[in-house]
């Protein structure tokens, strides 16, 4: 059963509609598809990066996270990235390995959603 418009979080809709508007139901479940395999990757080798005080890597796959996610309507998870991204451009080890178990957190927040929508468009 497709999902409407309605089951996506308020805060996505508007980059989902863009998508749709540009490459239709089949763009949307080809992007969110190929996010969540990308973002299941990176949010991995965030925390990894983090855990090992790795900032420069960290600041690199926090950066590409944010972009990525910012575009499909995974705002949280973007802000998120944004926060790890400073931390790590600020050089907070502490704070980067913080940001990144929230991403992970985040990212699982916005996965179902995303899923759905790779597998039938709204």
């Amino acid at each position: 059963m497709p999902m409407t418009l309605e089951q996506i979080p308020v805060d996505a809709r508007p980059a989902v509609e863009e998508i749709r508007q540009i490459g239709g139901d089949e763009l949307v479940r080809e992007m969110m598809g190929t996010f969540v395999r990308f973002a299941t990757a990176h949010v991995t080798r965030l925390h990894d990066a983090a855990a090992v005080g790795d900032l420069e890597s960290g600041t690199t796959i926090a950066h590409t996270l944010k972009s990525s996610a910012r575009q499909l309507g995974a705002l949280h998870l973007a802000e998120v990235c944004a926060s790890a991204e400073l931390a790590a451009r600020g050089g907070d080890a502490g704070g980067l390995l913080k940001w990144s178990e929230e991403a992970a957190t985040a990212f699982a927040d916005a996965r179902g959603w995303m899923e759905r929508l790779a597998t039938t468009a709204a």
